[in-house]
């Protein structure tokens, strides 16, 4: 209600994201005019990626990433987050999904209606194994991110701001649309077993085309469950240096 308060906003913002996508397909299909694959992927497999990254990427947007990202940061800053804490509710589960965006859930409808698209076009007969797969990986992708989002948000109780970082990996984050096979060396073992983008995108988009190995999925499920383990300890080393700002 407070979005549509504002009609010819609201429709502008929802117009604008679809627009950046539609732009994005343009400059896959240019690449393609002059080649025939990237690495391994042909065009359809990149659209595959590509539209897969999108969904992620609005269900992050739509959920958490704002409440931690920015609120969060901001509640530290005023002392807001004094009151939160004597809620009778989970502190960390009120505030990652204290408020849910609406808008970027419009904006996200025709990314799922892309991914549809892409998969007709595509032309793929897919196993139950494989949808199954291919959700819990996407599921994987977000609980991933939710955890890096996480420990940057932390960090806002010794520096009451995050907003550096998180632009810094949000920039990085985008890398994760792109077929890695574009890496090499270095930057191929960053993207892929220091801060592995290969789990947004990639290989969820694998389990669909049948590429993925086992070996991958044990690899992503052990690595996210990690990372929650170590922003789970970070939030709460945080809590125990929180000094209250209205106070």
């Amino acid at each position: 209600m407070r979005q549509m308060a504002y009609r010819p906003h609201f429709f502008m913002m929802v117009a604008g994201k679809v627009i950046r996508i539609a732009l994005l397909f343009f400059f896959f299909q240019a690449i393609f005019l002059k080649i025939d694959r990237i690495g391994r992927w042909t065009y359809g497999q990149v659209l595959l990626l590509f539209a897969t990254f999108h969904v992620v990427d609005y269900l992050m947007s739509i959920t958490f990433y704002r409440n931690l990202a920015s609120s969060l940061p901001g509640k530290i800053q005023t002392g807001e987050l004094d009151g939160r804490m004597l809620l009778p509710t989970n502190l960390l589960f009120f505030i990652s999904f204290e408020t849910l965006d609406l808008a970027d859930f419009f904006s996200f409808l025709p990314s799922l209606a892309f991914l549809g698209y892409v998969l007709y076009r595509l032309d793929l007969s897919f196993s139950w194994t494989q949808v199954v797969c291919y959700a819990a990986l996407l599921i994987n992708a977000l609980v991933f991110l939710y955890a890096v989002i996480l420990i940057i948000a932390t960090t806002a109780f010794w520096t009451t701001q995050a907003y550096g970082l998180g632009r810094i990996f949000d920039n990085l984050m985008k890398i994760g649309r792109y077929p890695l096979d574009i890496f090499e060396g270095f930057a191929r073992v960053i993207f892929i077993y220091v801060l592995p983008l290969i789990f947004i995108a990639q290989l969820p988009s694998e389990a669909l085309l049948r590429t993925l190995s086992a070996a991958f999925i044990l690899y992503a499920f052990g690595f996210t469950g990690l990372c929650v383990v170590a922003a789970l300890a970070f939030w709460r080393v945080g809590l125990r240096n929180y000094l209250s700002a209205s106070t």
